[in-house]
């Protein structure tokens, strides 16, 4: 017998039950009136599966019991028709079970949408009488650790335009402790303008060698050359970053940068202070130079050093200050892009958000997991409507391809 047919015979035999049930009983309670139903349905549907089946040699073979989830009990126990050959697998049951694939598939999205896993079970018991326990939840959630497992391993493109470098805190459980540890995420600008991430890793600290690490993994995984490194402004990474990519600029966030200078500022100021700081970094017009800069930046300095000399001092240090400014360097279309971080902070934002209702983590996995998925989503619904169109303009380099 058809499906479509199946289903069409077996809807007109759920009406004509309902029906019957009304006309002949009338103290049923509701769980009773379920039980009834549903297994006079499933009987009815046995006996038009069995003539379907004449000349098959197929019989009736009993019924076995089966606990389904009740909204007003625990659990309500229901007979189940079968067969003797095994076959007949009632439809009822099959709905079933495509509403509890519905259910996890809900409870995983709501989970990396950013509700920690007792939200997740809360939401499900008032919503579809069950809760889902935590374990069912992170074995849901560790379906992607082969995936995240397969992307690790896979080889990476050749070239980047730009890779963008950035590390966030989140708690994470190792032994019986739970301390914060650093997520480390990079991504890169590929030759054809789309964005791609390119590594995800966790470690208890943050450092230059750590990066160093991460960067030669990029090299062992088919990473040759890349033109502009973006990171922040970690002490020792500039050295690090072209022990790897001897011919790669380096750009320090500038955002980074001005944000820690202004913490050290009293209150008063900061008003007039962040104007002169950022006019001093507004390199962005067809006229700056490196030159002009360093000349608003002595200017900056002049001002302030009175009340700031300490703070300030650093501003004309040419070789502090120099990574800082590599985007002056660059077509004046992609500057905004690349002298800060800011591209790979929003996604930051993302995974925190996602990340802190859980609180902490018991396993690095399930971390990295959830954060895989996290970016994975942001990938489909930012970087791949929006690419980067603008990095058309990079006339710098040349590579071999």
């Amino acid at each position: 017998m058809l499906k479509e047919t199946r289903e069409q015979q077996v809807a007109k035999m759920l009406q004509a039950g309902i029906s019957n049930l009304f006309k002949s009983q009338t103290e049923f309670s509701f769980d009773k009136f379920a039980i009834v139903t549903l297994e006079g349905l499933m009987l009815l549907e046995r006996e038009e599966y069995l003539k379907s089946a004449k000349g098959k040699e197929d019989y009736g073979n009993g019924s076995y019991l089966r606990n389904f989830k009740s909204l007003r009990t625990n659990s309500l126990s229901i007979s189940i028709p079968r067969s003797r050959s095994g076959q007949f697998k009632p439809m009822l049951i099959e709905l079933i079970n495509q509403q509890k694939e519905q259910v996890a598939e809900l409870s995983l999205l709501l989970y990396r949408k950013g509700l920690s896993t007792r939200d997740v079970s809360d939401v499900m018991l008032e919503f579809f009488g069950e809760s889902i326990s935590r374990e069912t939840i992170n074995n849901l959630a560790e379906s992607f650790y082969e995936i995240r497992q397969s992307w690790e391993k896979r080889k990476l493109d050749a070239y980047y335009k730009v890779i963008f470098c950035d590390g966030l805190y989140t708690s994470l459980k190792r032994g019986n402790s739970y301390s914060k540890e650093v997520v480390y995420v990079i991504y890169g600008v590929k030759e054809d303008n789309t964005r791609e991430l390119l590594l995800l890793e966790v470690n208890p600290t943050e450092g230059s060698h750590m990066w160093g690490e991460y960067l030669e993994k990029l090299k062992n995984r088919g990473v040759e050359q890349v033109d502009l490194i973006v990171a922040d402004g970690i002490p020792g990474f500039e050295q690090v970053a072209r022990r790897y990519y001897v011919e790669a600029d380096v750009q320090r966030c500038v955002v980074h940068l001005q944000r820690n200078i202004l913490n050290k500022i009293r209150p008063r100021d900061k008003g007039s202070f962040s104007y002169d700081l950022k006019h001093a970094f507004d390199n962005f017009d067809k006229d700056a130079s490196k030159g002009n800069a360093i000349r608003k930046l002595k200017e900056l300095v002049e001002t302030w050093r009175q009340s700031y000399g300490k703070v300030v001092s650093k501003l004309v240090d040419e070789e502090f200050i120099n990574d800082y400014l590599t985007y002056i360097d660059y077509p004046m279309e992609v500057r905004r892009m690349i002298y800060t971080t800011n591209s790979i902070e929003n996604l930051n934002r993302q995974i925190r958000k996602v990340t802190k209702p859980k609180v902490t983590f018991d396993k690095e996995s399930n971390l990295l997991d959830l954060v895989f998925m996290v970016i994975k989503d942001f990938e489909a619904n930012n970087w791949q409507k929006y690419p980067v169109i603008t990095y058309q303009h990079w006339p710098k380099f040349t590579h071999s391809t």
